[in-house]
């Protein structure tokens, strides 16, 4: 609809567009075979930008990074590069651009190319993933008084804005002209009136006539606020080399990565950060099937020139990496003034240029959208086109977990986040050569040692850590995004985040009857080993002395292999008290007097001669990670396999920590593996559940997943939440929960039960 649309709009515009644009490329050609023309360009003073070097990760396996079977999309990634003005944290505004395209989060499927200057905007704007990438600029300050006068034809207080912006942003008299150029076509856009807009709708046959946009007054305010962004941006990328630099190297770095063929969908200036990215680099440095420029303002003559004098005054290209160029544009954008940019760059005709009124969804209240670009049928056309359906499934092959996926988007460069790299099995010899488990730990540590020594960092700050089926090591969003591009080379199935965990503090109580069971059938927990995984355990304690409990005990919580400590040191493990506290309701027993020669108080654990074998994975804080529970899980493992029996019989994990369920199936995170593992063993296991819960509060930008302070195994916990968050939020109960409530909202009787 939109192809033909513009063509019809093509056969309409007048010649004079026409000719301004022959002579534009006429006055290029003359440049390159005249000696001594120059650009009126060279008045600015342009620095030659920085050259880029894009050395993207490529593995040696042919595989899918996005399905897991079937026909493989054409595309791996995605990347976006955003536009002017504020923006959310870098992993919402992500979500939006996915919402709006695909309809769900596409996790490690796409990435944010995001280059806010903070200096502008020193914090980011509270949008959630509900609301859009609308481009609002300064809206609260749109007053009835600025309104009216508009509507009178009378100068306001954001026309003097511009001035003031641009003087504020160089005292340069040429590049302060220039500017000025920039910001009167941006506000040319705007002055057509209402009948000259009827005119083009009726011949276009786009929308109804009656369909009108904004009054014109209103037009002109929203392209005022939109131009003043636009400025500030656009000045950064021109004429500061060291901006421009940082906008750039946010592109290269997520090209860097690897894990094409690409997309690359730009908005507004980031298609210009883009298109100076892209024409520097080849087809076998970086595979684009299909470069996407939606808002954008390289129509522009101002713009036009600045590139020209960067590639020494010749005709602007098509890049060599890109297979495709689409470019979409609203007639309302005063971005994207000069809609139609498919003659402007050789060879004429190479870019698909769609254009209309309301072409944009957003529009006319907020033309520049980028997600409202990103919701047009010729956006989602043509990535359907060449990414295929199966790329925006919901359910999607995922090789790094989402929360994970998040925490990149909003690093600093450099920043390292802990991971755990689930490790692949070989049913048959890798790529690389791996035939057992060790030899997929041994090549993926050498991968690892290289990338951390090319950023530049020591192996320490990487802090690797093999484990059985894991790696844990403290990468770079970088590193951990092209161990993605070789998972398959590199038998790695998936990279979760190490999630923190912390000690949950539960009472015992005699409603279980451990009491009759130790009378009636001797049941003391003799010849029982039990496993205690938490803060350790003070074994100098009385509780224990009698049947001397603490067998061992370990520390995980330091670097390498679990480190079995001496006696002396077992005493003082335990600096937090809850392990401890933990190992007491399992196992020992202590008479304490209640009067000075009265009769004495029993203490006594559940099975009181159970042995007891500490492994320390939560500091002396109570904190602690999934790594170093899988270490002491690998070393019981070890343990009962060595001396062929079961020296271990049960494990206790009185920890937890947030989550997120749509991030892993249940039962299918790391730990729960491992545990499975260790209960094919004959291992019994018993854990924490429902300290933490979890719920969807509804709120007015959408549902906000939360952990929460309520207990799905305690109705009047659950109860007291409800009714103290009835005041600010509406929070829907998972399932699980709704089971522990009558018909009328009231907790089931408490008393001797085990949920």
């Amino acid at each position: 609809m939109f192809r033909r649309e513009n063509r019809m709009a093509k056969s309409t515009k007048s010649g004079k567009k026409v000719t301004t644009k022959i002579a534009r490329r006429r006055k290029a050609s003359e440049s390159r075979t005249t000696p001594g023309t120059s650009l009126h360009t060279s008045a600015l003073g342009l620095e030659q930008p920085k050259p880029v070097s894009v050395r993207a990760f490529k593995a040696k396996a042919v595989t899918s990074l996005t399905i897991a079977s079937g026909a493989a999309p054409e595309v791996q990634t995605i990347i976006y590069v955003h536009g002017i003005g504020n923006k959310p944290p870098a992993s919402v505004l992500k979500c939006q651009w996915d919402h709006a395209l695909f309809g769900t989060q596409l996790g490690d499927r796409s990435r944010m190319a995001y280059w806010v200057n903070r200096d502008y905007y020193p914090v980011p704007s509270d949008d959630t993933c509900a609301d859009g990438d609308l481009v609002q600029i300064d809206d609260d300050e749109i007053s009835t008084k600025a309104i009216m006068a508009l509507a009178a034809g009378k100068p306001t207080n954001e026309q003097q804005a511009i001035e003031n912006e641009i003087k504020s942003l160089t005292d340069d008299k040429a590049r302060q002209n220039w500017l000025s150029a920039l910001s009167d076509k941006m506000m040319a856009s705007a002055l057509v009136d209402e009948k000259a807009i009827r005119n083009r709708l009726i011949k276009t046959e786009a929308v109804s006539a009656r369909v009108l946009p904004l009054p014109g007054f209103l037009r002109r305010l929203i392209t005022q606020k939109l131009t003043r962004a636009f400025l500030r941006d656009v000045n950064d990328f021109f004429f500061h080399r060291d901006r421009q630099e940082v906008m750039q190297q946010s592109l290269v770095d997520r090209l860097n990565a690897g894990g094409g063929p690409f997309i690359i969908i730009a908005h507004s200036q980031g298609t210009m950060i883009a298109y100076n990215v892209l024409r520097q680099l080849t087809k076998d440095e970086c595979d684009v099937r299909l470069f996407l420029t939606i808002g954008s303002p390289l129509g522009l003559t101002e713009v036009q020139d600045v590139f020209r004098s960067w590639v020494g005054g010749g005709q602007l290209r098509t890049p060599e990496c890109v297979t495709r160029w689409v470019n979409v544009a609203e007639w309302l954008d005063p971005v994207a003034a000069d809609h139609d940019i498919s003659d402007d760059f050789d060879p004429a005709g190479a870019i698909e240029n769609f254009d209309g009124f309301l072409l944009n969804p957003d529009s006319p209240r907020h033309p520049h959208s980028g997600t409202g670009y990103l919701r047009s049928a010729p956006v989602r056309r043509a990535v359907g086109d060449v990414a295929g359906n199966a790329f925006g499934h919901a359910v999607g092959k995922a090789v790094i977990t989402k929360d994970l996926a998040e925490d990149l988007e909003n690093a600093f460069r450099g920043e390292r986040h802990t991971a755990l790299i689930q490790l692949t099995t070989p049913s048959e010899p890798g790529p690389l050569g791996q035939v057992t488990l060790s030899d997929v730990h041994k090549q993926l540590t050498e991968t690892i040692t290289e990338l951390v020594a090319e950023s530049g960092d020591t192996l320490n700050e990487a802090n690797i850590e093999p484990l059985k089926r894991f790696i844990s090591a403290k990468l770079t969003r970088l590193e951990i995004e092209k161990l993605r591009t070789k998972y398959k080379d590199l038998q790695i199935e998936r990279i979760w985040r190490d999630a923190a965990k912390t000690a949950l503090i539960n009472q015992s109580t005699h409603t279980i009857q451990a009491r009759p069971a130790n009378l009636g059938y001797g049941a003391m927990g003799r010849d029982i080993g039990w496993a205690v995984l938490d803060t350790g355990i003070r074994a100098d304690h009385p509780h224990f002395e009698l049947f001397e409990n603490v067998a061992a005990q370990w520390d995980c919580t330091k670097r390498g292999k679990p480190i079995q400590v001496t006696k002396k040191e077992s005493a003082v493990l335990d600096k937090n008290g809850h392990g401890t506290h933990v190992a007491g309701i399992i196992a020992g027993r202590y008479e304490l007097p209640e009067k000075i020669e009265g009769p004495t108080i029993l203490f006594s654990g559940i099975a009181p001669e159970t042995k007891l074998y500490g492994f320390k994975v939560l500091d002396d804080q109570g904190n602690g990670q999934d790594s170093y529970i899988l270490k002491a899980l690998d070393s019981i493992a070890d343990l009962n396999d060595e001396a062929g029996k079961l020296v271990i019989q049960g494990v206790n994990l009185s920890l937890g920590g947030a989550f997120d369920p749509s991030v892993y199936g249940c039962g299918h995170t790391p730990l729960c593996q491992e545990l499975r593992r260790l209960w094919r063993q004959g291992v019994l296991v018993c854990l924490a559940s429902g300290n933490e819960g979890y719920a969807l509060l509804q709120a007015a930008e959408g549902e906000i997943p939360a952990n929460m302070d309520l207990s799905i195994g305690d109705p009047a916990t659950l109860r007291r939440r409800l009714q103290s968050d009835r005041s600010t939020s509406r929070t829907r109960i998972p399932m699980a929960s709704r089971t522990f409530l009558q018909e009328d909202q009231r907790p089931m009787a408490e008393g001797n039960r085990t949920w």
